[in-house]
């Protein structure tokens, strides 16, 4: 394990957080690491995008007329923002649902402007709605019991499993309940890294699953995250080259769509506040950021330090450096 992430106190390394860095292409070669790359992790939603093409390959564009900015919210982590929440009924409108049918718990939009304009907690606001919509649309088209789609022996949650084992390469060594209510896979680091690269090299092969996602997160990135988030400002600066997909726990998968190279990582302790460091550490490793790429994304992932009420220090990415095959 290396450091990834560190937290800065008035000038001081107060504490520093430790992770795996994975870096595979669609083969399964690993091109670079830091730790273990063979560490089993929850995916958490860092398997939104595959959980995504594996209910659009039920057929929910052709048969409900779900296009670019359902898939891309399917794919998101959403802030509860406006379009994020308007998206979200219009699939379920799609299917003939209403809000009642998401079995995702109620929650508040993680977005502050938002938070302070909704009435209280329901589920269209939870930060995998977008993902619950999508699921219940794919149940619909298939005649699949909807109200049960979260529970694992679904034919869904079946589909969902065998796209993700398709893209990792790999078995799934674990299922278990995601916070969100739906089954969540474990998988080594190795893994979801070769995942992330199949998705990055069968979109610009043109095959059309992969392709029609990567082109509706490139025009839609907003609803990937939303306003100041880290994953959306990413494919923003680099102009649709670098799709990220952060989950709970500090996970992260990414891949860089121009050479279908794929990135996994896991901050070890789970914090939060190191996630989005400990990508930026990966990213400057690898030089899949230029400067000005580098100062625009890196307001996102600097977490403030308060001492006195005033700002005294941040949590920094670590200067990292990669172990590469010889």
């Amino acid at each position: 394990m290396e450091v990834l992430a560190e937290v800065e106190r008035s000038g001081f390394v107060e504490s520093r957080h430790l992770g795996v860095v994975a870096v595979a292409d669609a083969d399964g070669r690993l091109l670079a690491t830091a730790g273990d790359p063979e560490l089993v992790v929850y995916l958490r939603s860092c398997a939104k995008p595959f959980q995504a093409l594996a209910v659009r390959a039920l057929g929910v564009e052709a048969e409900l007329g779900l296009g670019e900015v359902a898939l891309a919210g399917a794919c998101g982590s959403h802030n509860g923002e406006p379009d994020h929440v308007a998206s979200v009924r219009k699939v379920l409108e799609a299917a003939g649902l209403d809000e009642t049918a998401l079995r995702c718990p109620p929650a508040m939009p993680t977005d502050r402007a938002a938070r302070e304009r909704v009435a209280g907690p329901a589920a269209v606001y939870h930060n995998c709605s977008g993902k619950h919509a999508y699921m219940l649309a794919g149940s619909v088209v298939r005649g699949w019991a909807p109200e049960r789609y979260t529970e694992p022996d679904h034919p869904l949650q079946a589909v969902v499993g065998d796209t993700l084992g398709d893209y990792a390469g790999a078995p799934i060594e674990h299922v278990g309940v995601d916070g969100c209510g739906v089954p969540v896979h474990a998988i080594s680091l190795r893994a979801l890294a070769t995942a992330y690269a199949r998705l990055g090299a069968r979109a610009a092969a043109g095959e059309e699953g992969p392709a029609a996602l990567v082109e509706a997160v490139r025009r839609h990135p907003f609803m990937l995250a939303g306003t100041g988030q880290l994953d959306t400002l990413l494919l923003e600066a680099t102009g649709g080259r670098i799709l990220a997909k952060v989950g709970a726990e500090a996970a992260y998968g990414a891949v860089d769509l121009s050479s279908g190279t794929g990135l996994a990582l896991k901050v070890l302790d789970g914090a939060p506040r190191a996630r989005g460091a400990a990508l930026l550490a990966a990213l400057r490793a690898l030089d899949w950021l230029d400067d000005a790429q580098w100062e625009a994304v890196r307001p996102a992932a600097a977490v403030e330090l308060h001492g006195g009420g005033r700002t005294v220090g941040a949590v920094h990415p670590a200067k990292l450096t990669l172990s590469r095959p010889d």
